[in-house]
Parts: structure tokens; sequence; C-alpha cells
């Protein structure tokens, strides 16, 4: 998904390198061991990883990668491993060619050099049609350690797993054997994730957990850059300079997420929307959810703040058991937060955005009016704070009349309160 390359410097991860580093010294003198290297989408796990690469390879280690890819579960068993593993059978090396040769069941896994049909193993792997039982999953399991094992003899290994959170239950048991089982080897395993993917039910987060407290593995959760570090990347990343106040609001809207900030840095600076590509990769998210549960979603980020869970009943007219349950899948699944006050809100305010350009203009005029019939009940019951919110809905779902006299009310309520910016706002 991130497109950023070795142009861009990296910026604001120098510790989590150095702890990449310092485990590939531990791997080098003989202390095997496993990263897990988790973050949101977009975070910079990707380009962090690129910089281990080539500090390895200038160190003359043999670095082997493979990754995941988001498809039906169990469709092709251990895809990142046959891919990591995929240059040894194309190797020139002698010591690397014995090696493979000193595993034969690593073939099932790797399309051979001098069989009659070059690369059949991988093909038909491809498509799926070798079951887990079929690989002989222990006689397998012993070949990848075994055979990881040799080759860190001649030289450092490592092994980079990536997208984690969309692997094949092969994959994950084949994990799952290697990583009690770092002893010696001059090993580094890096396993990446989205931990935004991770949700409650996800077959990874027990695994992890698990991983955890394994004693070669150790956990590094990526955040989101520091508004100083976000700064000297958005201004590194745009092909003319910036002002502060340009890159500042492309550092608010992001939030730290290196991926928002190249997307909303690349397209239109002065640009209040979403640019397509990023609306793209955050609606995705939020497709995979139940249809009620986006319905759910969709309603809430009209809300713009947040929403209580009572004022969803009312604007959804679902009851509170079909509410819970969406809302459940939604915080389970990172799209949604409950904050102090319990509210609910969107994780990401790009996220909402998102979500609100996304709805057809009938289907954004009907929740604004649905809000504000509600915010009406809200001020004749005695509420005066409700007036702003209930002219800005009225105002979207085009009830001028309401819209007009719910901006005086709220200029006065603002002015009895002594906040006279306030109440000139409501008014303009």
């Amino acid at each position: 998904m991130p497109r950023l390359g070795p142009g861009v410097p990296l910026v604001g991860r120098r510790a989590e390198l150095a702890l990449l580093r310092a485990a590939l010294d531990r791997a080098d003198s003989g202390a095997a061991g496993c990263v897990l290297l988790a973050g949101d989408a977009g975070v910079g796990k990707t380009r962090l990883i690129g910089e281990l690469r080539e500090h390895a390879e200038q160190r003359g280690a043999l670095v082997l990668s493979g990754g995941c890819i988001d498809i039906a579960e169990d469709s092709l068993p251990y895809l990142p491993f046959a891919d990591a593993l995929l240059p040894l059978a194309r190797s020139d090396d002698p010591a690397v060619r014995a090696v493979v040769q000193a595993y034969p069941a690593l073939r099932r896994l790797l399309p051979q050099q001098d069989d009659g049909g070059k690369g059949a193993v991988e093909h038909e792997m491809r498509r799926g049609l070798f079951s887990a039982q079929d690989l002989g999953q222990l006689q397998l399991f012993e070949a990848v350690l075994g055979a990881l094992g040799e080759l860190s003899r001649e030289r450092p290994v490592v092994l980079v797993i990536e997208d984690l959170h969309w692997a094949d239950s092969s994959t994950r048991d084949l994990l799952s054997f290697l990583l009690p089982r770092l002893r010696e080897q001059r090993l580094l395993i890096v396993a990446s994730y989205r931990a935004d993917d991770v949700h409650r039910r996800h077959p990874l987060r027990r695994l992890t957990a698990e991983f955890a407290r394994l004693p070669a593995v150790q956990r590094v959760d990526l955040a989101p850059l520091e508004d100083a570090d976000a700064l000297q990347f958005v201004h590194q990343l745009a092909e003319q300079p910036l002002t502060d106040e340009v890159a500042a609001g492309i550092v608010e809207r992001a939030e730290g997420n290196p991926f928002f900030m190249e997307e909303l840095t690349a397209s239109c600076l002065e640009c209040e929307g979403v640019p397509a590509a990023l609306a793209d990769v955050l609606l995705s998210r939020v497709e995979r959810l139940s249809q009620r549960a986006q319905q759910v979603v969709r309603i809430l980020s009209v809300a713009e703040r947040g929403a209580r869970h009572q004022a969803l009943a009312e604007v959804t007219g679902l009851s509170d058991d079909e509410l819970d349950a969406a809302l459940r899948e939604a915080v389970q699944h990172n799209i949604l937060v409950v904050d102090d006050d319990n509210h609910y809100a969107f994780r990401h305010a790009l996220l909402r955005e998102a979500v609100y350009e996304d709805l057809l203009p009938g289907e954004r005029i009907r929740t604004h009016a649905a809000y504000a019939q509600r915010l009406v009940q809200k001020v004749q019951q005695g509420n005066p704070a409700k007036y702003r919110l209930l002219a800005y809905h009225s105002l979207e779902s085009n009830d001028l009349p309401t819209a007009l006299s719910a901006s005086v009310a709220a200029a006065d309520e603002a002015e009895a309160r002594g906040a006279p910016a306030s109440a000139l706002r409501s008014v303009e």
C-alpha cells in the first residue's frame, strides 16, 4: 500500500531501527530471535523493514522475504515461506544448493531446477491444490528449521514475513513451530502485521500473545510519528516548499500516519476532502464489516464529533441489541473507539471524512435531518447548548428556516455565557 521509497529519508524511527539492528547483532552472535513488528496500516512497517534489509545485506547477511496476501483463508498454504525460500532453489551458490538437497521436504515448497516439470510444485501450490496435510507438516516444518539453521552457519540469515494479519493457518502453524525452537542459530525472523486489523476474534490475536511470552521474541509497536517528526517528513515529501501553516494542517489531519501524510501532500494541498487513493484504502476497512455495522458507521460519520448510544439508537432506529452488536463489531475491527465520555467516535478523523464523503447526497441529507429532528426535541426540553448542533444539521439537511432560528438561538446562548467569539461564529 505505502509507496514511500528510499528517496525520502527515514524520519522519527531511530529507536525502532536501533531495536531491529540490536536484534540482528544478537542473531549474528548466535542468539536467534524474532521481532514482531506491529502498527497500523501506513505507519511505516515496510519502510522500516527496508532499512533493516539494507543494513543486513551490507553486513553480508542473507535476507529472505515473503508476504501474505488478502485472499480466502487457506487457499495458498505457506505462501510467504514459499516466496521467501524461492531464491534458494534458484541460487547458483553450491553451498546453498547443498542445503536444499539435504532437506528433500523443501521440494514440496520449492520448484526444482533439475526435474522435468520445473516450477510444477510452486505452480500447483499457488493454485491451492495442496492442503496442509498433503505437505506433510512435521517433515516440512523440520526441513524449514533445519535449512535456515544450516544456512546461518555460513552467514546470518534474516527471514522477513510481511502482512502476517493475512496469513493462512498453515503459515501461522509453521511460525508457531519455528519460534519456540530459536536457539543458537544465526537467525533473525521479522514478522510484521497491521495492529488495526487484528480484532478481538482474529486468529493472530491469541497467537501473538503466545509468541510474546517466548524468550526469543520481541514485539515492537510502531506508533504514529510525533508532530515534530511529522512536520519534517511532510516538508521532505513536498516537491515545492510548504508554508508552516499548510504543513501543520497536513500533520493534523494525518494524525502521524506517514501514508496519510504522503497522500495528502501528493494530492491537493489546499483540498478539504480525502484524496481518492487514501479514501479507497480507508473505505476498504469499513467494507469488511457486516451490512448493519456499515450502516451504523455511515450514520455516525454524520455526527462529526461522535455520538452516544442513545443518539445512535434514535437515529438508526435499531434495537439496543442490534445496535450493540453493530457497534461492538466496529470497535473490535478498530473502526470506532469509545472515549471517556462514552461517545462512539472514529479511530481516525480521516476515516470519518472518507465515510462521510462516500455518502450519497440523499443519504447525507436524510441522516442530517434525523439528527436535527432529535435535537429539536432536546432544545424543546430545555437544553440550549444543542442549538449550535441543531443549526449545523438543519443547514446540511436543507432546512434553512430551522437553521436560521437555531443559529440565532445559539448566538444568544453563547452571549449569555459570556462567549462573544462563539456567538459571532454561530451567526456567520
